[in-house]
């Protein structure tokens, strides 16, 4: 992986100081337009978008780029090509950001300037511009914009003169970044929304934030690979070098989930050179090696190898069909006389904590005898973002394909250990499974 990180921390401060800063500040023969994302990862180079150049390094990608190895993406003004070193969504998973290493200035382009926040134009004074494949570069008109709140975020939807597909820049008269296109809408045609300049500032800054505590970026540990079988992951060391250790101190495997305030870690330097968990999709990781005499490490590796997890797909094998999943209580004549948990609406505190919180699933499927053998993960993520998993084995059976209703305690599954000693921070929590790596079914709920 390469040197990226303090880009990233010098970006998000970059962008609040442009919030505020005024255009005269901005060189005006700058040349500013769109770099291009290729997969190298066939036989011949495929080309996959348009991308916008936000920063030294750092481009804007749309939200599907995720789901591509960084290494074996690129980005090339038409002259350079560049590897990327990481490639992340936002937090709300509108674009990706992908980051590399760039050695030489851009031949064509640099980066637009984004509009200072407050400053406000009209819409119908804006083009939308996007490439393709060729190198062409193309710009469709506004006809029409109304301010929206989408997914609680202020957002606009854009009425335009062509098409223009997810992830193109929203440019001012003088190639100031106004905003992006982030989804087409449903309804209409030729109609798209768009996350205005400020969306876009919190959104990096966001992602800066989750890896504020990563030392910088450097090339991973040579021999120490991640292998991912859709949330399957395995990190093996075998042909790794321990790092120096004079004195002689442990040496742990740590695994960072950059969302989460706490470490997983395994021993590194025994017979065992490997490990193999069930990872939350849709969130990015680093693993590398720490050399500490605490046998739960506190510190995150100074070299890492880095990661994404994919989204998850949707369940559908064996026609699988989620009916009710939930946070449940177990009834009061207790379940050893045949009682099942009842879901609750109105989840509190005291509940979790008491251990009466029970994990509660009901779906149907269709097979003809039993199916084996197949992972399943249990995830709770907290208003903070951190993520807690339980891992265990699924089985599709015919005795139960009609209704399948299984449930287990909340603290049998330690999902809410961290919490119990941590407490339980304000807003909406969500519960998700996963079978086989794909999305079984997923709930929010806000502690009362």
């Amino acid at each position: 992986m390469k040197k990226a990180l303090s880009l990233l921390l010098t970006l998000a401060v970059l962008l609040s100081a442009v919030s505020f800063s005024s255009a005269e500040e901005t060189p005006k023969n700058r040349q500013a337009d769109l770099l291009d994302l290729w997969d190298f990862g066939g036989e011949s180079p495929v080309w996959v978008a348009s991308v916008i150049p936000v920063s030294s390094g750092i481009v804007i990608a749309p939200a599907a780029v995720k789901d591509i190895p960084a290494e074996q993406l690129g980005v090339t003004d038409g002259v350079h090509a560049w590897e990327a070193a990481a490639v992340i969504p936002d937090e709300r998973n509108r674009f990706t950001l992908v980051f590399f290493d760039e050695d030489t200035a851009y031949a064509r382009y640099g980066a637009w300037e984004i509009l200072p926040r407050g400053e406000s134009l009209p819409a119908e004074s804006c083009t939308v511009r996007y490439g393709d494949a060729a190198g062409s570069r193309i710009n469709r008109g506004v006809l029409m914009a109304g301010e929206m709140i989408w997914q609680g975020q202020r957002c606009f939807l854009l009425s335009l003169t062509d098409e223009a597909p997810a992830g193109s820049p929203v440019l001012t008269q003088d190639g100031r970044l106004a905003g992006i296109v982030i989804a087409q809408w449903a309804e209409g045609i030729n109609r798209v929304l768009m996350l205005p300049a400020e969306g876009i500032v919190e959104a990096v800054s966001g992602v800066a934030g989750l890896l504020a505590g990563l030392p910088e970026w450097s090339e991973a540990p040579q021999g120490l690979s991640v292998s991912l079988d859709k949330n399957r992951v395995t990190v093996d060391w075998h042909e790794m070098d321990m790092p120096d250790n004079p004195e002689g101190l442990p040496v742990y495997m740590v695994i960072v989930d950059t969302g989460n305030n706490y470490l997983n870690s395994f021993p590194a330097a025994g017979n065992t050179r490997s490990f193999t968990l069930l990872l939350t999709p849709g969130r990015f990781y680093v693993v590398g090696p720490v050399v500490s005499e605490d046998d739960q490490p506190d510190e995150v590796p100074v070299s890492y190898a880095s990661f994404f997890v994919p989204q998850a797909e949707k369940l559908t094998d064996y026609g699988f069909t989620p009916v009710r999943t939930a946070i449940a209580e177990a009834p009061e004549d207790g379940l050893k006389q045949g009682g099942e948990p009842v879901p609750v609406t109105d989840v509190t505190e005291e509940l979790l904590r008491s251990g009466r919180a029970y994990f509660y699933s009901h779906s149907t499927y269709s097979v003809t005898k039993d199916v084996d053998g197949i992972s399943l993960l249990v995830t709770l993520t907290d208003p903070e973002g951190n993520n807690y998993r339980y891992e265990s084995a699924w089985v599709y059976s015919p005795e139960y394909m009609a209704a399948d209703i299984w449930y287990l305690p909340l603290k049998e599954m330690g999902l809410t250990a961290f919490l119990d000693a941590d407490g339980y921070p304000a807003g909406v929590y969500e519960v998700a499974y996963y079978v086989d790596g794909r999305l079984a079914d997923a709930f929010e709920f806000e502690l009362k």
